[in-house]
């Protein structure tokens, strides 16, 4: 058996699936065995924008038959392979056949469905990242040193001088293997920690019930957070300054802004980081290259009394 999952969401879970005919998965191993030197990649090694990255495929059992010059975990489709196109077009392969893997059920089914919409969906956008393959990149990374300003929270939309804490940068609380495929954007924007790939207004029984930012907003009132444009007391310290927006009618993100005056964000399990899509440090996540996440939603407190899951 053969576990699927396409890195392409930060707020849902990305979609994922098992293939359990193991013709098929031999067939699919030993097509990528021939061209592995091509065509395979190191999960998390290419592009980690936002949008689509790449497919990772990895081995269910560790008894399981595997060709020895493929990792038991790699990525196709991904710009970490040496032949780009070559490898995007066996993802592409991989993912027209998803919809016929959803009888083995998955916890991330509930949210993300693999049905024709989300196979649609995914094959639009690998043919967008194989006609103009985004730039390989590392940005540079500050240095963790963890402390808390309270400084004004100054934005576009705020007409009252607002209060806030911001934050040092630490990435590295995020990007340990037991934190980080376990929280999203959600959770680091609201620096809360759950292990359960926060949602809006899950904590309270009240999720959203469409990705636009009407409804994304009104599930993180429910959850305690308030407009930028209203302040919160002192006792509601710690209070985080986020930005959110949306890939309209797919999936959600956030932003929150440190004390080094960038925003920091972490798009879905991928790591925590202080760039855009162009690799460029965010000043202002209203002017950052963010993708397919088109629609700009606003700027929001979070304080200590609010609950999120």
């Amino acid at each position: 058996m053969l576990r699927v999952e396409v890195e392409i969401f930060s707020g849902r879970p990305n979609p994922a699936w098992i293939i359990t005919d193991e013709d098929a998965v031999r067939t699919l191993l030993s097509e990528v065995a021939d061209a592995a030197e091509d065509v395979v990649g190191l999960p998390g090694e290419g592009f980690d924008g936002l949008g689509y990255r790449e497919v990772v495929l990895s081995a269910v059992s560790d008894d399981q038959v595997w060709p020895g010059s493929v990792p038991r975990e790699f990525a196709l489709g991904t710009t970490g392979a040496r032949d780009i196109a070559r490898s995007t077009e066996l993802a592409r392969r991989v993912v027209s056949g998803m919809t016929r893997h959803a009888g083995t059920s998955l916890r991330e089914h509930g949210l993300t469905p693999v049905d024709e919409h989300m196979r649609d969906l995914v094959l639009r956008e690998i043919d967008r990242f194989a006609d103009a393959p985004p730039p390989f990149f590392r940005a540079p990374r500050l240095p963790s040193h963890p402390s808390v300003g309270t400084a004004p929270s100054e934005d576009a939309e705020s007409a009252a001088v607002c209060f806030v804490e911001l934050g040092n940068y630490n990435p590295a609380f995020w990007n340990r293997p037991e934190v980080q495929p376990n929280n999203n954007c959600y959770n680091y924007a609201g620096d809360r920690r759950t292990d359960t790939f926060a949602q809006p207004g899950r904590a309270h029984g009240s999720e959203f019930r469409a990705h636009t930012c009407p409804d994304v907003t009104n599930a993180m009132f429910v959850d305690g957070l308030v407009r930028s444009t209203q302040c919160l007391p002192d006792s509601e310290n710690p209070r985080w300054l986020l930005a959110m927006v949306i890939w309209p009618g797919t999936d959600f993100h956030f932003f929150r802004k440190h004390q080094e005056l960038f925003w920091g964000h972490k798009p879905g399990r991928d790591t925590a980081r202080n760039y855009d899509n162009s690799g460029v440090r965010i000043s202002d996540p209203q002017t950052a290259n963010r993708g397919p996440y088109s629609d700009f939603c606003g700027f929001f407190h979070m304080g200590r009394s609010a609950v999120i899951r």
